[in-house]
């Protein structure tokens, strides 16, 4: 049986993950997912976004063209002939190159591509910095493009930038981080499946110590 957007709602409201990886048609449910992706100021939807790069992986696992011809639709999605409803596919890419390192490591560098258009920004950084997390290194070119929105006027560009900053070890950051620990604006980000609320100051401070523990790791 097919599993139906009502079903795969009820496992994300669950975070039941695993429950995903069940369902009889992963490429259907990824579709599914898709369309469930757009409301950033909704939880569901960045449940949704993180279960489309687990599933690619299982996808991956028996037949990676597949997982292919999802990126590459969602790479249409992302241009102008899609009539912009392509604004949360960066967020997605993020989580499907998180999740396949290898099969997908040439889209990383087409997701920073479109950093410069202002509706996706955010979602670039937050990608590079999902992606950042698993493996610094495939992401370390933009790094230059990541110091560069610490001071954009858009508190959620801010936020994502420093995520993004820390995760890459960017010890050169250091100083402008310390500034922003003054940073009393507030967003809404993702963790844990949910969304929290945090000033920018508090994440500039949480940046600022993991760069720290990175660098005494180091030393060590």
């Amino acid at each position: 049986m097919r599993a139906d957007k009502r079903e795969i709602k009820t496992l994300l409201e669950k975070q039941d993950f695993s429950g995903l990886n069940k369902l009889p048609s992963l490429e259907k449910a990824v579709t599914v997912l898709i369309s469930l992706s757009y409301d950033k100021q909704s939880p569901l939807s960045w449940r949704a976004i993180e279960a489309i790069g687990l599933l690619t992986a299982e996808l991956a696992a028996t037949d990676p063209d597949r997982v292919r011809n999802i990126v590459g639709r969602l790479l249409w999605m992302i241009r102008d002939e899609s009539g912009g409803i392509g604004w949360s596919v960066p967020e997605i890419l993020g989580e499907v190159v998180r999740n396949n390192p290898v099969l997908c490591e040439d889209i990383a560098p087409i997701i920073a591509s479109f950093h410069e258009e202002m509706m996706l920004t955010a979602g670039v950084l937050w990608a590079l910095s999902r992606i950042g997390q698993i493996n610094a290194e495939t992401v370390k070119y933009s790094v230059p493009i990541i110091r560069s929105y610490l001071s954009a006027a858009d508190p959620m560009i801010r936020a994502c930038a420093v995520k993004a900053i820390a995760e890459m070890g960017d010890a050169v950051s250091s100083d402008a981080l310390e500034k922003m620990k003054a940073d009393t604006s507030e967003v809404s980000l993702y963790e844990n499946g949910n969304l929290v609320r945090k000033t920018i100051g508090r994440l500039a401070d949480e940046a600022a110590k993991k760069l720290a523990d990175a660098v005494s790791h180091n030393r060590s």
